[in-house]
């Protein structure tokens, strides 16, 4: 592997262990567990000590990271270049309906751009068969029952 490459990812992992243990959206006790890298290199990560689950609606803290600016992912205007989103979602396991809960998104320095706070009126949907997004939803939906809270 090259010098650059590697040089890359180490400040990759540094600059996104910054955003964990310095951001003011993140908990002590989080684990962030990468789930699937898609073919854009985009990186889709959970939190796994946020997955809460009751009878199978499934809430949970997830974290994406953009290889190239992604603006297109939301549904508002911004105009500083968007690099990563940490989304507060449900997911009912039986239908495969996700809604979105919580936004926060990030810029390339992984700083605050812009938070947003839906509740029980964020957007429904349901991930394509075979997309990242599904893969994320079928890794939430088979962890084992949550501790009781």
């Amino acid at each position: 592997m090259s010098e650059t490459i590697v040089m890359k990812r180490l400040l990759n992992l540094v600059i996104f262990s910054c955003v964990l243990f310095y951001g003011s959206v993140v908990v002590a006790a989080e684990e962030w567990i990468e789930v699937v890298v898609n073919g854009v290199g985009d990186r889709f990560l959970i939190d796994q000590n946020s997955i809460e689950r009751q009878d199978n609606i499934i809430q949970y803290w997830e974290y994406r990271y953009f290889e190239q600016p992604n603006n297109a992912f939301l549904d508002f205007e911004i105009e500083q270049p968007v690099h990563g989103v940490m989304l507060y979602q449900s997911v009912d396991c039986d239908s495969g309906v996700v809604r979105l809960r919580r936004l926060v998104v990030f810029d390339r320095d992984r700083q605050v751009i812009r938070r947003e706070n839906y509740d029980d009126n964020g957007e429904l949907s349901q991930p394509m068969q075979g997309s990242s997004a599904e893969t994320v939803l079928r890794y939430v939906c088979n962890q084992p029952q949550s501790r009781p809270s």
